[in-house]
C-alpha cells in the first residue's frame, strides 16, 4: 500500500516517479546494512538520493529507503544537506539510471545533480509532498507527531497555490521598476530579501542600510506574519542586501500577492526619507553663510 500527501496535482507524478525507482529499494537497503559498522544502532537509517537542478533553481526531490526495503519520495525547498549531516557520502553520480523518471517533474531538458548519502533519523526535513509505503511513513508521522514536530504534517497545508510560490521563484531573484527583490524558500518558511532601491539621490550605501533597518522594524511591528530576518551563508547572494523578512510558508500568499507593492512601499519610503532629511539640512542651516 501507498500513502501520499501534499498538492493533489502532484500526487500522479511523484508516484510516477516512486514507481520509477522501487526496484532499486532492496539493494539501496542492503547498502544500508553493509555499512552498519558506521552507524548507531539506535537510530534508522536511509538511503537516500538528493535530486536538484544545477542551477538550483527548484525544489529538491529526494528519495528514501529504510533498512527494510522500504521507500518513498519527497518534495522539499531544502536539501537534506541542508538540514543534517550524512553518515557517509558515496561519489557523486554524472548520470543516473533513473533519469526518465525524475524528468517527469523537472523536464527532459533540465540538467540534474546526483548526491547518495546515508541520513539518520529523524531527518528534521519538512515536506511540500511525499509519496511512498504507507506503512513507513505512517511510522515517521507518528514519531514526528510524539516529538511535537510538523515535518511531516507541512504537506496537508500546501495546496498549488502554495507550492506554485515555490517552484515559480525558487531562490531567484524578481525584478521591479523599482528595484529587486530574493524569494528564498528554506523548510518551511519563505526568506524575502529587499535588493537596494533605485533612487535618485547619489547617497552612501550605509545610509540606505540603516533606514532599511528601520523600515523592517517598524514594519514587522504592523505586519504580524512578518519577521526579522538576516542573510545566511546558504543564500549565497553575491550582491548587496538592504533588508530581510521571513514568513511561515503557510501564511505566504497575501504577502508574495502583494511582493511588488510592498517593495514599492519600501522604495518610495527610503527616497521620500532621504530627500526630507536632504531637504531639512540644506534649508535653513543655522551655520550657512
Amino acid at each position: 500500500m501507498t500513502y501520499y500527501s501534499g498538492p493533489e496535482s502532484y500526487r500522479e507524478i511523484l508516484r510516477r516517479v516512486y514507481e520509477g525507482v522501487e526496484d532499486s529499494f532492496a539493494s539501496w537497503a542492503k547498502l544500508v546494512g553493509d555499512h552498519s559498522d558506521r552507524l548507531d544502532n539506535a537510530f534508522g537509517h536511509f538511503m537516500t538520493l538528493v535530486v536538484q537542478t544545477s542551477k538550483r533553481n527548484a525544489p529538491v526531490l529526494s528519495v528514501f529507503v529504510d533498512s527494510e526495503g522500504r521507500g518513498y519520495v519527497g518534495l522539499s525547498n531544502s536539501s537534506p544537506f541542508e538540514t543534517a549531516s550524512a553518515l557517509y557520502r558515496f561519489p557523486n553520480e554524472v548520470e543516473n539510471p533513473f533519469m526518465e523518471a525524475f524528468a517527469s517533474f523537472f523536464g527532459d531538458e533540465t540538467e540534474l545533480t546526483y548526491h547518495r548519502a546515508i541520513f539518520q533519523s529523524p531527518l528534521k526535513l519538512y515536506f511540500l509532498a511525499y509519496y511512498g509505503n504507507e506503512r513507513l511513513l505512517r511510522k515517521e508521522i507518528l514519531k514526528d507527531s510524539l516529538r511535537g514536530k510538523d515535518y511531516f504534517r507541512l504537506s496537508e497545508v500546501i495546496d498549488d497555490t502554495l507550492f506554485s510560490i515555490c517552484r515559480e521563484n525558487y531562490r531567484k531573484w524578481i525584478e521591479f521598476d523599482d528595484g529587486e527583490v530574493l524569494v528564498f524558500p528554506f523548510q518551511n518558511i519563505l526568506k524575502i530579501a529587499f535588493g537596494l532601491p533605485k533612487i535618485n539621490e547619489n547617497i552612501d550605501r550605509s545610509i540606505t542600510m540603516e533606514l532599511s533597518r528601520l523600515f523592517r522594524i517598524e514594519v514587522t511591528k504592523q505586519c504580524d506574519v512578518l519577521r526579522n530576518s538576516s542573510v545566511t551563508p546558504d543564500m549565497n547572494i553575491s550582491r548587496p542586501v538592504a533588508t530581510v523578512f521571513e514568513i511561515d510558508l503557510v501564511d505566504s500568499k497575501p504577502v508574495y500577492e502583494r511582493l511588488e507593492a510592498f517593495y514599492k512601499y519600501y522604495s518610495k519610503f527610503i527616497s521620500e526619507t532621504i530627500e526630507s532629511m536632504l531637504r531639512f539640512i540644506h534649508t535653513d542651516f543655522p551655520l550657512s553663510k
